[in-house]
């Protein structure tokens, strides 16, 4: 496989355009499509749909992108790494969260950290709980912070992290906003806010209204729970969430009310089954536990036997 055509692919995903990407890449117009259609001749896949002077993805290409995108990702990063290696630098923990994870718990616990490891370099970005085992597994990251779920990679461990009771997030001037607690007929009653399908919140999210026999549809569906949260204190609805995530947030423009039945949702660590693992991994991980247990509140948060 020509890694050329790959970057080409990539560059015309990035574009929306063959002639854009064509000029980022530095080929013609022509030379460019060729490249593209040679890729498609070799993978016996369509990976465009072509709409005028536009290019689309199908079914077929963006899965194939997820996968060229790590690819390339992990080509990207060589230039990094050897400069490492020729300036003997400390090796860079390279760290993957959820965004409601990211906010709530890595960026003030990595803070504290890096106070006591001056000389530590890190590197942390956001992704989907479904993206980030394919990652984990081929090594690209040393840990990732998500929902916990049965883990079917062979080569990844699993370590919890903490448990939280799933709440609801509303409006400060909602008529259920001074209840002491909430069921999902009453929440049933009025707009709600979800994620995405797929995402982990968003089943235990349609789990806690199927279990109560009622069917719902969600006024705002999006892939961030930080815009939820940001639009729930708009007044658009009510989000479910975890009690961290968006206490996080929290300035005092909407109200957590818990839900009952109770309902938790675990977060773990996740790494590599390493022959030659970061020595970092394990201090991290005592780190968060250690942030989780001295600032989480104590009634909504509990750290789980793994």
């Amino acid at each position: 496989m020509d890694i050329k055509k790959l970057r080409g692919f990539r560059a015309v995903v990035n574009s929306g355009s063959i002639a854009t990407a064509a000029e980022w890449m530095h080929l013609s117009q022509s030379a460019m499509s060729r490249l593209i259609s040679s890729l498609e001749d070799e993978l016996h896949l369509q990976l465009f749909e072509r709409r005028n002077r536009r290019v689309e993805l199908t079914i077929e290409g963006a899965a194939f992108y997820s996968e060229t995108e790590r690819l390339l990702a992990g080509l990207d990063d060589i230039p990094r790494i050897v400069s490492d290696i020729k300036s003997a630098k400390s090796r860079r923990l390279r760290i993957v969260a959820l965004q409601r994870v990211a906010t709530s718990l890595v960026a003030p616990a990595l803070a504290r950290f890096s106070s006591t490891h001056p000389q530590q370099r890190f590197s942390v970005d956001i992704r989907h709980r479904a993206d980030m085992e394919r990652w984990i597994g081929s090594e690209y990251y040393d840990i990732g912070l998500c929902v916990s779920l049965p883990c079917e990679h062979p080569q990844i461990r699993s370590e919890k992290l903490y448990s939280s009771r799933i709440m609801a997030a509303l409006p400060l001037n909602h008529p259920l906003a001074r209840e002491k607690q909430v069921t999902a007929g009453q929440l049933a009653d009025y707009p709600l806010i979800g994620l995405e399908q797929g995402q982990p919140p968003r089943r235990h999210s349609d789990e806690i209204f199927s279990n109560a026999g009622i069917d719902i549809e969600y006024t705002l569906e999006t892939t961030s729970s930080v815009f939820a949260i940001q639009m729930v204190a708009k007044g658009m609805g009510i989000f479910i969430t975890d009690a961290p995530g968006a206490a996080n947030a929290h300035d005092g423009s909407y109200v957590l009310v818990p839900i009952t039945p109770a309902y938790e949702l675990t977060f773990a660590a996740i790494y590599p089954r390493s022959s030659s693992p970061s020595p970092m991994v394990g201090e991290i991980i005592f780190e968060f536990k250690h942030y989780i247990q001295q600032h989480f509140p104590s009634d909504q948060v509990w750290i789980p036997d793994n």
